[in-house]
């Protein structure tokens, strides 16, 4: 038996990197997923017709969108017992160089994302059985708490773009524990993702990271889906409104 039997979840930028990880995690324990994400094509290549995957086109930043996609999901799963809100950009650039066009770009998927599909599947979630957990898990960053900038990547808008989230995930919690939601977490450090691959070529990059890593090594997806499990499964059924820190313990120092 897995801990999501009979279990729908929904999880956002689900075709690649940490996204497709959560998503394989969760049905691998039972669940069913719809996975979303801007590019359908990865989500053929991620999940190809399994039957317990439903492929859903969703443009986070785009309130339409996210309530299309929502409105899709509820034509297919009878409710939500987990949403997390994975899809994320990062953008580099010094302060002095920035463009509103850029800053707004990582708001607008980063912060405003997750708020636009968690109000998009309130509802959903709300039909949750109410004698199981029902969950939003954001996927914020070690870099809403602390700044890395000296690896050599400002992106100041990151940093507060996953501040906002880690802000939005306490706010939630409050206010959705009375339907019985609870809303937590995950901070990932550095994670061996497509998105990173380029980073990791550098030598003198993988360095900082392992010497700033006191489990010395990279993160890997795997490690963001079993910390999204553990907060989305009823065994976190008393937690709510904290983070996750998966991290090999990076912010230790």
């Amino acid at each position: 038996m897995g801990r999501f039997d009979n279990r729908f979840a929904a999880v956002t930028g689900a075709g690649s990197g940490n996204g497709r990880a959560i998503a394989e995690k969760l049905l691998a324990e039972g669940a069913t997923v719809a996975a979303l994400d801007l590019n359908t094509a990865a989500l053929t290549e991620a999940f190809g017709n399994n039957p317990k995957v439903l492929h859903v086109e969703c443009n986070v930043a785009n309130q339409e969108s996210a309530r299309e996609a929502m409105t899709r999901v509820a034509a297919e799963f009878p409710r939500l017992d987990a949403l997390v809100n994975n899809a994320g950009i990062a953008k580099f650039g010094t302060f002095e160089n920035l463009s509103l066009e850029e800053w707004d770009q990582v708001f607008s998927v980063n912060s405003t994302g997750p708020f636009l599909v968690s109000q998009a599947a309130s509802d959903l979630l709300r039909k949750g059985e109410k004698d199981h957990t029902r969950a939003i898990v954001n996927i914020t960053s070690v870099e809403a708490h602390i700044v890395i900038s000296s690896s050599g990547h400002p992106q100041i808008h990151y940093n507060a773009s996953k501040g906002a989230l880690l802000q939005l995930t306490r706010a939630l919690a409050v206010e959705l524990a009375s339907s019985g939601i609870r809303v937590n977490a995950v901070a990932p450090g550095f994670i061996r993702t497509p998105f990173t691959s380029e980073t990791l070529k550098s030598e003198a990059a993988q360095k900082f990271l392992l010497d700033r890593t006191p489990m010395g090594r990279i993160g890997e997806p795997e490690d963001v889906a079993n910390g999204v499990a553990f907060l989305a499964s009823d065994e976190a059924s008393w937690v709510t409104g904290t983070t996750l820190f998966v991290d090999g313990g990076w912010t230790v120092y």
